[in-house]
């Protein structure tokens, strides 16, 4: 019965993909899923979150994403605007974060600069508090446990009354303001620098007194100079009771009741913002907010303690601390750092989380720092604990990760290899390396075990950034050499004396003994192009070309002759600036080569109809430049390859934070060719999933619904109507089957990692 089952199913949903490009349906031969499995280990323990691709310069708040009573992470990183999600979860009677894979088709697009979730009306239901052109967006949270998260656009532009004349509330695109009850009065008020970056301003929102509810974001300046403080526009040292407009003479005398008729938007001071975050809370228990500041040049937070006892007093600071938390390690992060005040470890007790703010400037690889809060909610007590809070469960190199598969080793089992574009070194360097994994597993069964993040020692040869190998026998003696792609475009080889590479030969040479230069940041791939037995050089590079060489000497003597200065027609680059970056990954499925081509866009590119197509002029044909859905906001690569030997492709996926996404072939994930007009979308969410999932699908009528376990047994049947949510809790952790139907003919199969 079970083998009847499952030849059924295969029969019904061979390999074949949908893909909606341009209004036309392509039929694909791929259908990849994301697969967090493949078990990562380091300093003896294994990851959590292997696959979760990275972290660099993020920004921390917490809401409740599945609607499951309990808070879950909402990251959002300004390397490339990229948003993550990171549920909380029970495993094995244990709290942890668990990463959501493509998070960000959750969320409204557009999204840049900060974003935050803040409850402004009280609903229970934290909000989306964004950048807007010269200050704030708002979006309301309007989703439930049955419908999932849903956005609703509620504020364009938050505006506030500047003594009489209303205008944007104005927050720098570089700040990070606190978005805080302020007078603890039911709604949320907002603390900003001035545009001049000396003063604090105090934007009190006028909802509870206007309408006597929160749901409005009614503000007006109450404070120009809230906590009669400034900030050195040259440096970031505090002066305390400053004497100075608008602190002592500004147009608020009364913080509460300002006069009108006058403007707040200029005033005497030639100075301009350049970075601030706000972090506003009770350090001391006296019932007013204290502060904690960040600058854009500095490495330090500061924090200013409030000398008032009630709020709206115009109380001023009264101390400061430039080397807070000073009773532990104090904060040190360069550049650029912001601090978030929440609970990450599942104690009730809000942490504080230190991270950096200054996209492609600040730490990567090490820029979340983690303070455990010792003391209680009303009077914090923050102890360091750590500098690489979620990225040490992490694969996580630095920025622009790329993943190559190769058995370094040579004991039979592939072995994964992670460059990088580079990885922060110190306040002056950047640096390009390579880190290495050893596969510790079985032939199926993969384990990747770290074993160094700079495999031999590349950094000491002076090659520059986005070092890239690519392995073959290209000289016929039964060994590997290895072709490092270099940051200035030239290529370096390595020989292989059996035990490892040595006698590196820089600028490696054409059949005219020219250097081979591609322009920057050369991506090389040894790959017999024109299928004549000799492998072949193909090269990506920052225009986002592929520069192919012709192996046109022998078995044993590799020579190298430019055949083609554009491969495929092919140049993807960044509408915003002239680069590309491309990373071209050609694979051979059923004896037909295939192009997995990676850029700085992060997009996933693929081309087919390749052979016949080599020459100048000729072009690949382009399937789809989103192939399927895969967007990792920057620096996308790819490696393709069979390491657990099922039979079935495992994709690896490099990107703009460092880490890696692995996915793995489902032939039973796709739907045939359809008329748009017929064709039914189904989808559910999370996956993997734990307690609950959300199934959809458009089609009006009775959709019918199957649930197998992988070895083809029945677990359930159900049938709704256009979306449902199933407890999935009582089933065992694995991988099942999930079949949906409709009008008894139209069916699609994927799959389901239950942990």
């Amino acid at each position: 019965m079970l083998i009847s089952i499952m030849n059924k199913l295969l029969k019904i949903f061979h390999v074949s993909l949908l893909i909606l490009m341009n209004g036309q349906h392509i039929h694909a031969q791929f259908g990849f899923e994301y697969d967090p499995t493949i078990k990562v280990i380091k300093d003896n323990s294994e990851l959590q979150n292997a696959w979760a691709g990275g972290l660099d310069y993020t920004q921390f708040s917490i809401f409740d994403f599945d609607f499951d009573g309990d808070d879950d992470l909402f990251l959002f990183d300004r390397s490339s605007n990229n948003i993550r999600v990171f549920t909380q979860e029970l495993v094995n009677g244990v709290r942890t974060w668990k990463f959501l894979y493509n998070a960000a088709t959750h969320f409204p697009t557009g999204i840049e600069y900060r974003a935050t979730m803040v409850d402004f009306d009280n609903d229970g239901k934290k909000d989306l508090f964004t950048y807007s052109i010269g200050g704030l967006r708002v979006y309301k949270n309007v989703g439930n446990a049955a419908d999932g998260i849903q956005w609703q656009l509620f504020k364009n532009i938050v505006q506030s009354n500047y003594n009489g004349f209303l205008s944007n509330l104005y927050i720098a695109s570089s700040d990070i303001p606190a978005i805080v009850d302020v007078d603890n009065d039911g709604d949320i008020d907002v603390l900003t620098f001035h545009q001049g970056g000396s003063h604090l301003e105090y934007h009190k929102n006028m909802s509870m007194e206007t309408y006597g509810i929160p749901d409005s974001l009614y503000f007006h300046l109450a404070n120009e100079c809230w906590g009669k403080f400034s900030e050195n526009v040259n440096n970031n040292s505090i002066l305390l009771n400053d004497p100075n407009f608008p602190c002592v003479g500004g147009t608020l005398p009364n913080p509460e009741l300002p006069p009108l008729g006058e403007t707040t938007i200029e005033n005497n001071e030639n100075s301009r913002h350049a970075g601030s975050t706000v972090l506003a809370l009770d350090l001391d228990n006296n019932g007013v907010l204290d502060l904690i500041l960040g600058d854009v040049a500095y490495t330090n937070l500061v924090s200013l303690i409030n000398g008032g006892t009630t709020p709206n007093s115009n109380s001023a600071m009264v101390s400061y601390d430039v080397n807070f938390p000073s009773n532990s390690t104090p904060a040190s992060m360069y550049l650029f750092p912001a601090s978030y005040y929440l609970d990450v470890d599942f104690d009730d007790k809000k942490d504080l989380i230190v991270g950096a703010n200054a996209k492609n400037v600040s730490q990567n690889e090490k820029s979340i720092l983690f303070y455990k809060n010792l003391g209680t909610n009303t009077q914090p007590s923050f102890v360091y604990q750590r500098n690489n809070f979620l990225q040490h469960e992490m694969i996580e190199h630095g920025k622009g990760s790329i993943p190559i598969l190769y058995d370094v080793d040579k004991d039979g089992l592939v072995d994964l290899l992670v460059s990088n574009l580079y990885r922060f070194k110190n306040e002056s360097t950047k640096e390009g390396t390579i880190a290495y994994y050893k596969n510790t597993g079985t032939a199926t069964q993969p384990i990747f075990t770290y074993i160094d993040f700079n495999w031999m020692n590349l950094n000491t040869l002076n090659y520059g950034l986005r070092l890239v190998p690519t392995f073959g026998d290209i000289n016929g003696d039964g060994k590997h050499e290895m072709i490092l792609g270099r940051e200035n475009g030239t290529l370096v080889l390595f020989q292989n004396n059996g035990t490892s590479f040595t006698s590196p030969a820089i600028n490696l040479k054409d059949d005219q003994h020219v250097t081979i230069q591609v322009g920057g940041f050369s991506y090389p791939q040894l790959i017999d192009l024109n299928d004549d037995g000799m492998l072949d050089l193909v090269i990506g590079n920052r225009t986002g070309r592929i520069i192919y060489y012709e192996n046109i000497g022998t078995s044993t003597n590799p020579i190298f002759q430019l055949k083609n200065p554009n491969l495929g027609g092919i140049q993807i680059q960044d509408p915003n600036n002239p680069d590309g970056y491309s990373a071209p990954h050609f694979f051979r499925h059923n004896d037909t080569l295939n192009l997995f081509l990676g850029g700085v866009d992060g997009k996933f590119y693929f081309y087919n109809e390749i052979e016949n197509h080599l020459n100048v002029g000729d072009q690949f044909n382009l399937v789809s430049s989103n192939f399927l859905g895969i967007n990792v906001e920057g620096y996308s690569s790819f490696a393709v390859g069979d390491v657990d030997n099922n039979g079935e492709y495992n994709l690896f996926v490099g990107q703009d934070l460092g880490g890696l996404y692995h996915f793995e072939a489902n032939p039973l994930s796709s739907i045939g060719i359809q008329e748009a007009s017929n064709l039914t979308r189904f989808e559910f969410f999370p996956n993997p999933a734990h307690d609950q999932l959300t199934i959809r699908c458009n089609h009006n009528g009775l959709t019918q619904l199957t649930i197998y376990s992988i070895e083809g047994q029945l677990i359930d049947e159900i049938q709704f109507y256009n979306e449902t949510v199933i407890d999935i809790s009582v089933l065992k952790s694995g991988i099942y089957l999930i079949e949906h139907k409709v009008n008894d003919e139209q069916k699609s199969t994927q799959r389901l990692v239950k942990y």
